[in-house]
């Protein structure tokens, strides 16, 4: 990328996040007009995951890229190992330490094992797409290849309102926003370390620990 000039991997990543709010909110309302609110979020979810997650980041970066963004992180935190590993273990710790408990006292076998599979495909295909695929491709831009991507990564989260009978509110707004700070935090770690493995491993263990499982399995 020189000054404006973009590459065509770099427009098309540029250009998929609008058409994957889209996209998702229709599918989900769709979805659950047609199969009701509890298949819709499996085929919300699936879509998200195999359209637009997968799909896109092996066609933008290949599996070269691919296996570029899952390499051995270096440094292994970021430039700042302390920083690089509050970003990455705070969310995750916080969320444990409050809700977590008064999810699994009140769980059983299976909510727990869905949950975490769950948990894994979405820590796993959000990371592909939002920080590896983007810091891939825009390798010497902190706008295209962290911001950018993270304020698209709190935006989709307001897709799957699209079931809900209120629908997009203050609460889900602000959980957006939310998740925009989350994808700086982890972009930060993504684009100095060279790598999503420690990313990846963070949100794997926030999907466990928030209520974002327990609200998918309830659900579907």
């Amino acid at each position: 990328m020189k000054g404006w000039q973009f590459t065509t991997p770099q427009i098309a990543l540029l250009l998929a996040p609008p058409f994957l709010l889209v996209t998702t909110y229709f599918v989900f309302r769709y979805a659950a007009d047609v199969l009701g609110s509890a298949c819709a979020y499996l085929v919300g979810f699936l879509f998200y995951w195999i359209v637009w997650c997968f799909g896109p980041s092996l066609v933008a970066v290949g599996t070269r890229g691919l296996m570029q963004m899952c390499s051995d992180p270096h440094p292994a935190f970021g430039r700042s190992a302390w920083l690089g590993l509050t970003l990455l273990l705070g969310p995750p710790l916080a969320v444990f330490l409050t809700r977590f408990p008064s999810h699994v006292l009140s769980a059983g076998l299976t909510f727990l094992v869905l949950s975490a599979l769950y948990a894994l495909l979405n820590g796993t295909m959000e990371e592909i797409l939002w920080r590896g695929s983007y810091v891939v491709v825009f390798p010497g831009s902190w706008l295209w290849g962290v911001i950018y991507p993270s304020i698209w990564f709190g935006l989709w989260h307001l897709s799957p309102q699209a079931i809900e009978a209120g629908g997009i509110n203050r609460e889900t707004a602000a959980f957006a926003l939310l998740s925009i700070t989350l994808g700086l935090a982890w972009g930060l770690v993504a684009k100095t370390s060279g790598s999503i493995r420690w990313t990846t491993a963070a949100h794997v263990l926030l999907n466990m620990a928030a209520p974002a499982g327990a609200w998918f399995i309830t659900r579907a």
